[in-house]
């Protein structure tokens, strides 16, 4: 009867994931080789991989040729760091785990047995805290995880019944869970510190340079040099409306051209640029020859063989109908029939551009009554179909560009009218009118083909000199960091 009661009294406790015996649970192990394998396939793919291609592309838009040193030391060892981190906490907690499920508790209050580890005989007292808690036994602090449950469901803490410590203890926030989500939380922050910084120097970039506080940029620049292509980019997209920012803002592009970043259409638009600022065989000798652009370029020199020969090397399959560039050549050709059936074929409705190029032909084709229909059409270049922005020229873009160029181009409609009319000295002037503002602007490349088609109609015009074979910027122009060879 005495045994009988004695094992009555006498509790067994196990963590509550054990199997019998106790062991812990057989998943655990293949999730620590899971994790193993995980971390080694991160490793491979934000490494070797397509994660290291996704970031490369992606700080390429901010650092350009900068792009594969700034990479590992702002993004690919940082997020290896944080997950190796997660991952390595993850292995100690299935670990805890595992040693957790082969402890067992028996014995009595007052005269506990431990197996699997040491752990407090006789508590006198408990403090518990997030996780577990804290029992004293023979003056030393013993910490119990909660989840050790005896075969009636009761927790081993309970069941020791001793008292609790006061709310003020500081044990009770003394958790060894909090203190592994505090040792991650601050390595998460350190390890976030590099892709913090670059994040903060590329918005400092920008604010310096939408200030105008152009030293402050440089000075950023010359300490951080892989910010360099991110503030020349930025810089590029200022909106110009005279010659000295529309020619830094093409010594700008050129240098982001070398050193990145590039994005769709920048390449064009540059070529363009280059273009309407007169420097036409800089463009050439940049993108080469072998491309339709070049063909645009020789036919606004007036150079019809060069042009014809690229032509017809790039060309591929058939057009879906004759366009500006065919129509020139073909004039400058002298196929001025060829050409003016072809504007025939123009869509409607038609350009200030295409109503010039068929009044011209008209003209020299004989075809009085209809040149001068489309020379009082040029008369009224308002009526013409053309790309309208209406307001003041913004901070970015090219939007100040296209207003300018819309003024640039009344003033040499109305000398193009004048002139199919015979009022050449008329036409003259407004055509030096439109030469002004297109300098001014540093737009001279934009009369280009109207130069041509003009000298068709009367050589003695202010139009009939050539223009120089490459325009410089005034001398009071410099680079932001000096004078630039």
């Amino acid at each position: 009867m005495e045994a009988r009661s004695l094992r009555e009294r006498l509790s067994r406790f196990t963590y509550f994931l054990a199997r019998p015996g106790p062991r812990p649970p057989i998943w655990i192990r293949p999730i620590q080789w899971a994790l193993l394998g995980a971390w080694f396939f991160f490793f491979h793919w934000i490494c070797r991989g397509e994660g290291l291609r996704s970031i490369s592309y992606s700080f390429y838009n901010f650092h350009g040729v900068f792009t594969d040193e700034v990479i590992w030391r702002s993004a690919i060892l940082p997020n290896l760091g944080l997950v190796s981190v997660a991952l390595l906490a993850l292995q100690i907690w299935l670990q805890v785990l595992w040693q957790r499920c082969r402890v067992a508790v028996e014995g009595a209050p007052g005269e506990w047995l431990w197996s699997g580890r040491k752990g407090p005989a006789a508590p006198e007292s408990v403090a518990r805290t997030p996780g577990g808690a804290w029992l004293l036994s023979k003056e030393r602090w013993w910490y119990v995880a909660h989840g050790f449950i005896g075969e009636g469901g009761e927790d081993f803490v309970v069941a020791t019944g001793a008292p609790s410590v006061p709310l003020g203890h500081w044990r009770r926030v003394a958790s060894p869970l909090a203190a592994l989500l505090v040792v991650l939380a601050l390595c998460a922050w350190m390890l976030h510190r590099p892709l913090a910084m670059d994040r903060d120097l590329r918005n400092a970039a920008v604010r310096a340079t939408w200030r105008g506080n152009q030293a402050e940029a440089e000075a950023l620049v010359r300490q951080h040099p892989q910010f360099r292509p991110w503030v020349r980019y930025v810089e590029s997209q200022r909106g110009c409306i005279t010659a000295a920012c529309l020619h830094r803002q093409i010594v700008t592009r050129l240098e982001g051209l070398s050193i990145g970043p590039t994005f769709a259409s920048e390449e064009n638009t540059l070529r363009r640029l280059l273009i309407i600022n007169g420097w036409s065989r800089l463009a050439l000798i940049l993108f080469g020859t072998d491309n339709k652009a070049a063909v645009e370029v020789f036919i606004r020199l007036d150079r019809p063989r060069e042009a014809r020969r690229i032509l017809e090397r790039v060309r591929q399959g058939l057009a879906e109908g004759p366009g500006d560039q065919e129509v020139l050549l073909l004039l400058e050709e002298g196929r001025l029939e060829e050409a003016y059936d072809a504007t025939t074929r123009f869509r409607e409705p038609l350009g200030q551009r295409a109503t010039v190029m068929k009044g011209v032909l008209a003209h020299m084709t004989g075809r009085c009554t209809e040149a001068g229909h489309l020379a009082r059409i040029l008369l009224s270049p308002q009526s013409i179909a053309q790309v309208r922005l209406d307001g003041e020229a913004p901070p970015t873009g090219l939007g100040g560009l296209l207003r300018v160029a819309r003024e640039v181009r009344t003033h040499a409609s109305y000398a193009e009218g004048l002139a199919l009319l015979d009022q050449v000295p008329t036409a003259g002037a407004e055509w030096s009118k439109a030469e002004r503002l297109s300098e001014e602007a540093g737009m001279p490349g934009l009369l280009d083909v109207d130069r041509v088609l003009l000298r068709r109609v009367a050589r003695t015009g202010p139009w009939g000199a050539s223009p120089p074979p490459h325009r410089r910027p005034p001398p009071a122009l410099t680079h932001p960091e000096g004078p630039q060879p």
